[in-house]
């Protein structure tokens, strides 16, 4: 599949009018790493189009912040190693933060996702705010113009300096190589406690393959990557770092107890025993981030600055 993504991303690369270059961390184990070189297209590497870096110690935000550090772009896009583009999905996200180049408060812009083979539930692909006051959301509609969202998971596409220098992209999980969970919730929340907009972009959608319903996966023909064993502690630990980064020792914990039930069934692991390990790793971000915050964890939930529209011409043209 990683060798679908990367001829599929050199063929959207080829629709723009811009430099561009792919960079991918390989953070595999060693069973992996010696059949990585299989994907790799050898002809875009002597272009010096796609760069390939090696991260021993297996974390996928250390991998995504060591790409964007290698990265010499102006724009920086994401996607994981098992999509496919869009219909000019990269060129019209370029167009869109382009055209936002005069909104010093431009943070994420976040074209559609679509999953495949994953069930009704997940055709859709904006994560709404939600009346349990929780940043989990709801799958929300269809994205039928530019428009701001609370926040949602890759793919995203942010100016590089901004992320690096003034986000500091997934802080804490990156520099901890915490293990998968929560680490698009960190980020992004983080942007809009920052003061920064993030918005979702009218265009076609990028698909992500998997995973597969059970049904298939019991069939032993397909088995989908969990990042389980992917960093440091427990898969989903790092939600619980997420909480207390943005809500600190009282409100990120207390909006940890009422996901509880979720976080148990999905992750495994209680609130209670992890929560003293979340604030060990967060403290550091958690200070910053209180240091510069616009907008405190409960007020940016209060207020609600993403369903305020007033902002200058959104549309740009898609052609999806």
């Amino acid at each position: 599949m990683l060798n679908v993504t990367l001829n599929d991303a050199i063929e959207a690369m080829k629709g723009l009018d811009c430099e561009s270059e792919i960079i991918l961390v390989d953070n595999s184990d060693k069973k992996f790493y010696e059949l990585m070189p299989i994907a790799y297209p050898v002809g875009f590497i002597k272009k010096h189009h796609l760069k390939v870096f090696r991260l021993e110690r297996p974390s996928f935000t250390a991998a995504r912040m060591m790409a964007a550090e290698k990265a010499s772009g102006e724009y920086i896009f994401c996607v994981d190693s098992h999509v496919l583009f869009g219909h000019n999905t990269l060129r019209d996200s370029i167009a869109f933060m382009d055209s936002m180049k005069h909104n010093p408060q431009m943070g994420f812009g976040h074209p559609p996702v679509r999953w495949a083979h994953q069930g009704d539930a997940a055709v859709k692909h904006t994560l709404q705010y939600s009346d349990l006051g929780t940043p989990w959301g709801q799958w929300g509609p269809s994205i039928t113009r530019n428009q701001k969202i609370f926040w949602k998971f890759m793919p995203w596409i942010a100016n590089r300096e901004w992320y690096l220098n003034v986000l500091k992209g997934y802080g804490s999980h990156a520099k901890h190589f915490i293990s998968w969970g929560g680490a698009e919730m960190l980020q992004q929340i983080k942007s809009w406690m920052l003061g920064y907009e993030q918005w979702g972009i009218m265009t076609d959608p990028i698909i992500h393959i998997g995973p597969y319903t059970p049904e298939v996966v019991k069939t032993g023909q397909y088995k989908y990557r969990t990042y389980s064993d992917s960093g440091t502690g427990p898969h989903g630990l790092g939600v619980l770092i997420a909480f207390y980064v943005l809500g600190g020792p009282v409100d990120g914990l207390k909006h940890a107890k009422l996901s509880e039930q979720r976080i148990l069934n999905r992750h495994h692991i209680a609130v209670n025993d992890y929560w003293p390990t979340a604030m060990k790793y967060g403290k550091e971000e958690h200070e910053w981030l209180m240091a510069n915050k616009k907008y405190g964890y409960l007020e940016l939930l209060e207020k609600k600055p993403w369903n305020d529209d007033s902002v200058q011409n959104l549309n740009v043209a898609a052609n999806g």
